[in-house]
């Protein structure tokens, strides 16, 4: 009949409320990378550790962000060929002499594709200035 309402739908039990899906979870990230790479990610995973204890991590863009005073500081993630580790701040705050890192204006990024990548002294150095650079 023309003009006449319809009754209302009831809601389905459960179809109502949104789908709640489970935070991925930092520890989450390193365990699904495959075994090669999440052996890079671990090694980079405790340099930011050590270099900035004090930074808080979570999943952000789907990779581990730490932050300090509530901004980015740096990420890890994997890619196919390699993993990254990404530090937001300017150029200017890290001292790359050996032209090991890659980005533009307002970040900088490393790739390693093995161990020996890894130059942990240097790493280090770069957390740090990173972390003063969020103080």
């Amino acid at each position: 009949m023309p003009g006449a309402k319809r009754p209302a739908k009831k809601p389905v039990a459960g179809k109502s409320a949104a789908k709640k899906t489970a935070e991925p979870s930092v520890d989450g990230y390193f365990t699904q990378q495959p075994a090669d790479k999440r052996v890079l990610l671990e090694k980079l995973r405790a340099l930011v550790v050590k270099g900035a204890p004090d930074a808080t991590v979570s999943i952000k863009w789907g990779v581990p962000v730490y932050q300090r005073n509530g901004r980015n500081m740096c990420a890890i993630a994997a890619f196919k060929d390699h993993v990254a580790l990404n530090f937001f701040v300017a150029p200017n705050v890290l001292a790359d002499p050996g032209k090991k890192l890659e980005g533009g204006k307002t970040n900088r990024m490393l790739k390693v594709r093995s161990a020996t990548d890894i130059d942990a002294a240097t790493i280090s150095r770069w957390v740090k200035a990173a972390a003063s650079a969020n103080a």
